[in-house]
């Protein structure tokens, strides 16, 4: 956990449960860092990290799930900011991070509250929304498979946003169920290419991914 430091921002995948790197966020909440930016499809898992007073903006689509009154009053008490992208253009922005576009082009949430503080662009005579690429310091993703060249493979949705945080971050670490020879994972099989991924820690507790 060298890489893990005060005030950065940590992409974090996971479509609830499938493919949440668990034991490298729970190995974040020992770490006793501060003024942590959170980006993630769902805020649900990060309540001990939110009441350690660890995060002080999460960026996601869905902040509540089942555990919603006590996460919705951990948020208050905390005062973490909270700044809802729609799914699909979280995951653009991320891509568009790691693939060095300028942003995304959209026109979801055109003429409603979220469009407020946007720039607005015309094309054709249609207008767009312009979202700023979504860079990250650090990601960390689960993988049922990796290599020691950080190859990984996963399954069904578990792969959900795994590949644009791996692009859009500076460092990526990947725990992973098993880790395998090189030649074991089929190129077809290959979910984020090793060029992406810095480091891969075992799972101490090996289980199966949640797919859906």
């Amino acid at each position: 956990m060298s890489y893990v430091r005060d005030a950065i921002t940590i992409a974090i995948g996971g479509f609830g449960g499938a493919g949440f790197p668990e034991e490298l966020v729970s190995a974040l909440e020992k770490r006793g860092c501060r003024d942590l930016v959170i980006v993630s499809n769902n805020a649900s898992r990060f309540e001990n990290l939110i009441n350690s007073g660890a995060v002080s903006r999460i960026i996601c689509s869905f902040p509540f799930g089942g555990a919603s009154v006590t996460l919705r009053k951990s948020i208050e008490d905390a005062g973490v900011e909270l700044q809802l992208i729609p799914q699909g253009t979280l995951s653009e922005c991320l891509r568009a991070a790691g693939s060095g576009l300028g942003g995304v082009l959209t026109r979801v949430g055109l003429g409603t509250s979220f469009a407020k503080d946007h720039q607005v662009v015309n094309v054709d005579g249609t207008d767009f929304l312009v979202e700023p690429p979504l860079t990250a310091d650090l990601a960390f993703v689960h993988a049922e498979r990796a290599d020691r060249w950080g190859n990984l493979s996963m399954r069904g949705t578990a792969r959900n946003f795994n590949l644009v945080m791996a692009m859009a971050a500076a460092t990526t670490v990947a725990e992973a169920n098993q880790v395998v020879e090189l030649g074991q994972i089929s190129p077809d099989r290959c979910d984020v290419p090793g060029i992406f991924v810095d480091a891969v820690v075992q799972c101490n507790d090996a289980r199966d991914s949640k797919e859906y």
